[in-house]
């Protein structure tokens, strides 16, 4: 598989997709464009510095709080706000979350830190190599799953660890091993080949605010005598890894489904609008879907990465009206998610069916193979 910075020069081969299946993209994206040009200013900002304030009035509550149940509540909280910079920062980084592209830039590196992810990194990542290829296998490595062939290859720890990762209750691990720690977190060369002076910037930007939280943390405990093991574990530790696992849910909800296909072939992907009809437009009950900004509302955001996440709702709305069958919608109840757990192990890339780890077709097939 290419590591994401073997990705960076996949904007030319966008542009050089099949016609026909680039008219297609084009009048997506057209219709979507009134929902980029009013990116506010103030109203982003002020949503910014509000996260920011209850991240830090819950991690600084965690300091001085006895209950352990408390405690609980309050890092899960924080793991929540967390994943909500992330989705700020995410935006900044598309250049859409306001109208300023040096203060996206600002934002997006500040917003990241929390979740301890490199700004730059991400950025090539995710902008060209998941945005660019969605679903396309070698390209977009974010939850590619493996043949029943591949699969059958591997060693045993490797495929313990995939059923794991697609056991329904593994995302939080998958995101922290596979995302994070391997292509993010001072990615080693097998996972990004290029060494660019801004990924050694950023990731030393994120190891600094680590090391500032986690040592701010023991130096709390040795001046209040408070133990230095329960800070680390549930103002650092379980903050961190409830991030990890609503990110992981999220990544997974959004482009694995009984009706989404992978593809191998890149004129088949193209040919299908990949880009467009691998996501799952999720739908949540009020007011979830605003407790992580709306990050669910995921075809509008792929067909045009340039609407902020404040206009994501109204723009899903419109392309939801197109009615093109090609677009997967779901309303999420936990029947609907842990049918997609029990039926989206491995994906048969020739047939372009689903399958169990035992190779067993879980689906009809999701498009017509060729």
């Amino acid at each position: 598989m290419k590591s994401s910075a073997e990705l960076e020069p996949v904007a030319s081969e966008v542009a050089a997709a099949a016609p026909a299946a680039m008219s297609v993209r084009r009048k997506f994206t057209k219709l979507l464009q009134p929902f980029t040009v009013e990116r506010g200013l103030i109203t982003p900002v002020i949503w910014f510095l509000l996260d920011w304030l209850v991240l830090g009035v819950a991690i600084a509550s965690l300091l001085i709080v006895e209950s352990w149940w408390i405690k609980a509540l309050t890092a899960m909280l924080a793991g929540l706000w967390i994943a909500r910079l992330f989705v700020i920062g995410h935006d900044a980084c598309h250049g859409s979350y306001t109208n300023s592209k040096t203060l996206n830039q600002w934002i997006g590196r500040i917003a990241f830190l929390p979740s301890l992810t490199p700004y730059s990194l991400w950025e090539v990542g995710h902008n060209l190599a998941h945005h660019g290829f969605t679903n396309l296998k070698g390209r977009d490595y974010v939850w590619t799953p493996y043949s029943p062939s591949e699969f059958a290859r591997l060693p045993w720890i490797r495929r313990q660890l995939e059923r794991v990762y697609r056991s329904g209750v593994g995302q939080g691990v998958y995101y922290m091993v596979e995302m994070w720690w391997k292509k993010l977190f001072f990615p080693g060369r097998k996972h990004v080949a290029t060494r660019r002076t801004s990924y050694t910037v950023d990731s030393m930007l994120v190891a600094a605010f680590a090391a500032l939280w986690i040592g701010g943390l023991v130096a709390w405990g040795i001046h209040s005598g408070r133990s230095i093991v329960s800070l680390l574990i549930f103002a650092f530790a379980v903050p961190f890894f409830v991030w990890n696992c609503l990110m992981g849910f999220v990544v997974y909800v959004q482009h694995t489904h009984p009706r989404v296909a992978w593809y191998e072939r890149r004129d088949e992907w193209s040919a299908n609008a990949g880009y467009a009809t691998t996501t799952v437009h999720v739908k949540l009950m009020r007011p979830l879907d605003g407790m992580i900004h709306y990050i669910l509302e995921h075809g509008a955001h792929h067909v045009n990465m340039g609407i902020p996440l404040y206009r994501l709702k109204e723009a899903q709305a419109r392309l939801t009206a197109t009615l093109d069958e090609r677009l997967n919608s779901e309303v999420f109840t936990w029947r609907y998610y842990w049918n997609t757990v029990r039926r989206c192990k491995l994906y048969d890339f020739a047939s372009h069916v689903w399958t169990d780890f035992d190779g067993r077709i879980t689906s009809e097939p999701v498009i017509n193979s060729r």
